[in-house]
């Protein structure tokens, strides 16, 4: 018990089934009193979490904690740096995956799926899956972690079905793809609006009209709740029971929340910190979003407006950090090391 983090401790001690069981709690804290185990750390318990950014550029992968100020960089070597990285994920035990396909030679829908080792500090080929004979190309692909497997979802416009997804699930002992419950989603929907995300031990695909839930032990989807207002999203990050949608378009103006439990949607906060004199004649260049410690944060890259550049001068870029303080219902601007200016990440 002493072994667990500070926040799982407290929220098996909060947890209903041992504050609702009298003295359950008490006899919790009294066979295992704080401070007193001699026990070893597990390895990684001293560890930090990261958020984790991927250059499309260089390929290279950089992590970085903007509260603390750490930021690690990690080449990429190897075939990645030739392949088309077409989907990636990081799984519940930290397993990073690249799924990529060869940019030359006749395709034949085969698709490489990479591990990152995090000793040898490399990258290795874990398996390859091809895409589902008989379909067309993929319009769009996905690679995701739920309930301790790792599945690849595949979306197509055929001409009888229309919008179409399949998906496969890797079998880590046999090194096979075999196929799941895929959906047809009809002719309505947009592919490039059609994203897919795991939180918790299910799979959500959100389309322009649709969401639907995955879930894997009985390999079934069911339809959830929708949003009153679509957004067009630019990005899709998942913690604990939450999903955030981020608008496609202006990310300041619409950011989602879907709350998994209840299957409810809402709205969050806009957010806009490039008021200050440092973001002057500037305009956004691109943002992503991700989740650092239960916390919605966005990275921005600033470029000067191309209404403002003159000839040969250098183009201005700043870079900025935000946090959502869900209490206050505001943004705030963090301070903290960052990534090389002149790449595009995700």
């Amino acid at each position: 018990f002493n072994l667990m983090r500070t926040d799982d401790r407290a929220a098996i001690l909060e947890h209903p089934l041992v504050r609702e069981a009298a003295g359950t709690s008490e006899v919790i804290r009294n066979v295992v009193p704080s401070g007193t185990s001699n026990m070893k750390m597990r390895a990684g318990m001293d560890r930090q979490e990261m958020a984790l950014l991927f250059s499309v550029n260089t390929k290279e992968m950089h992590c970085m904690n903007p509260r603390t100020g750490e930021y690690i960089r990690c080449p990429v070597i190897g075939d990645l740096k030739t392949d088309e990285v077409v989907a990636r994920t990081v799984t519940s035990n930290n397993d990073i995956y690249f799924l990529t396909r060869k940019r030359s030679g006749p395709h034949n829908g085969q698709l490489s799926l990479f591990v990152y080792n995090h000793v040898r500090n490399v990258w290795e080929h874990q398996s390859s899956v091809y895409t589902f004979a008989g379909d067309s190309y993929p319009k769009k692909e996905f690679l995701v972690g739920a309930d301790g497997q790792l599945y690849y979802l595949a979306f197509f416009h055929l001409r009888r079905l229309g919008l179409t997804m399949r998906i496969r699930r890797y079998d880590h002992h046999t090194d096979q793809w075999p196929k799941c419950s895929g959906l047809q989603l009809g002719e309505r929907p947009e592919i490039c609006k059609a994203v897919a995300v795991s939180c918790g031990p299910h799979i959500y695909i959100l389309t322009e009209s649709e969401m639907h839930r995955y879930h894997p032990c009985e390999d079934q989807w069911h339809k959830m709740a929708t949003p009153d207002n679509y957004p067009y999203i630019n990005t899709v990050v998942a913690s604990a029971t939450e999903i955030f949608f981020v608008n496609h378009f202006d990310v300041r103006d619409d950011i989602s929340l879907y709350d998994t439990v209840s299957d409810s949607w809402k709205n969050l906060p806009d957010w806009d910190l490039s008021d200050g004199e440092a973001y002057h004649n500037l305009e956004m260049c691109f943002c992503v979003f991700f989740v650092l410690g239960g916390e919605l944060h966005t990275l921005a890259l600033y470029c000067t407006r191309e209404d403002h550049r003159v000839g040969d001068r250098p183009i201005s870029y700043v870079w900025q950090v935000g946090v959502l303080d869900r209490s206050k219902g505001v943004w705030k601007e963090l301070k903290a090391p960052l990534p090389p200016r002149d790449q595009e990440w995700f």
